[in-house]
């Protein structure tokens, strides 16, 4: 009878300890589920419009900071997308057609403006010319010429023998193995042909990007589209040289340039140095392109490299353009004659902006902004 009356006990009785242990866990097993549901309630929320605005502000200026334009340009782009109604502002850093629209709009503004001075209007016009020209130079890096199969008929180029001698000449055609350009003249009009395996270096620059530079062997010469043309090697390399700061368009119009002296008086400290325009050495010149930094100028009394000049040309009629410059670099295109690559060294804010006008082809929108 004792033994039917034994208790057996199988499980131990549980301690303090382990219940705590175990209502910590569970509670913050439950607390990570609760914060989990908050921050995914959180994530899709949808923001109210003023916040929205505040977001995509802070995103858009970011952006814009991040692509060079300073905190000016910004406002004044943002002032831009608010009255012109841009439901998609961002789009503004990749589409030109977009951006070019707004530009213009603020542009015409400016003009009607009546309340802004002389020197407020040009100063506000530079800055929505810089705006263009940031934005321009952003969407194209990363772009380029990776191969010589890219390059298009008509290019202009620029041959450069072993013994250092340079011909102009222009791509005809561009072909699967090959690529033919134009055969080249000497200074007495004839017709140069280079032996086979000849070594040359190709030089030419791409609108509104960069200069290219490469090596080939010249294959032969034949007739490609009715023209005798030099047959060159395709390049496996391309090396891209210092790229355009500012956008360049062609011009062709008769200026006239006048050389510029540097005349020093005194002597010490006390010496001070003068520029004098030589103005009974004024020559003729045609300008083939121009942009906000510098110009290009044929002639037939080219000034030597490193030479300063003051050149006079017109926009447009009536229009009267002077600039302070100094040779970089001449491309001899004759006996005599060569193409003058001239940096402008000063010029005044509202020549540049006629510069710009001309340059980016802004002309007034059919449906102008009021004036901020």
């Amino acid at each position: 009878m004792i033994l039917l009356q034994t208790h057996y006990n199988f499980f131990a009785s549980p301690d303090r300890r382990s219940i705590l242990i175990s209502l910590v866990i569970a509670a913050a097993f439950i607390g990570i589920i609760i914060l989990g549901g908050a921050l995914s309630r959180r994530r899709n929320r949808k923001f109210d419009p003023e916040q929205r605005r505040k977001y995509g502000r802070y995103v858009f200026q970011r952006m814009a900071k991040n692509i060079g334009l300073q905190r000016h340009h910004i406002e004044i782009l943002e002032y831009l997308i608010r009255v012109c109604s841009v439901r998609q502002p961002f789009l503004i850093f990749s589409s030109s057609g977009l951006l070019d629209d707004i530009l213009k709009k603020g542009i015409y503004a400016l003009h009607q403006d009546t309340k802004l001075n002389e020197e407020q209007r040009e100063r506000r016009l530079t800055y929505l010319f810089q705006i263009k020209q940031i934005i321009e130079r952003n969407a194209r890096r990363g772009t380029g010429v990776r191969s010589t199969i890219m390059m298009r008929p008509g290019q202009s180029v620029t041959v450069t023998t072993e013994t250092g001698r340079q011909h102009n000449t222009r791509v005809v055609s561009n072909l699967k193995d090959m690529v033919a350009l134009a055969a080249v003249q000497d200074d007495a009009g004839s017709q140069i042909r280079w032996p086979r395996g000849t070594r040359l270096k190709i030089n030419f620059w791409k609108e509104s990007d960069a200069g290219y530079a490469f090596e080939s062997k010249v294959l032969g010469y034949d007739k490609v589209k009715g023209t005798i043309c030099v047959l060159l090697h395709h390049a496996k390399t391309l090396k891209r040289e210092q790229q355009r700061r500012y956008r360049r368009s062609p011009i062709h119009r008769p200026c006239f340039f006048f050389p510029v002296l540097v005349v020093e008086s005194g002597s010490g400290r006390r010496a001070q140095k003068k520029a004098v325009v030589q103005t009974t050495r004024r020559y003729l010149g045609n300008l083939i392109d121009i942009s906000a930094g510098g110009c290009s100028i044929n002639s037939v009394y080219p000034l030597s490299t490193g030479s300063l000049c003051k050149i006079e040309f017109e926009l447009a009629r009536r229009q009267r353009i002077s600039v302070f410059g100094k040779v970089k670099k001449i491309r001899k295109t004759g006996f005599r004659s060569g193409v003058m690559h001239i940096m402008f060294t000063k010029l005044s804010s509202r020549y540049l902006n006629q510069i710009y006008l001309y340059v980016y082809d802004f002309t007034p929108p059919h449906y102008p902004i009021a004036a901020r």
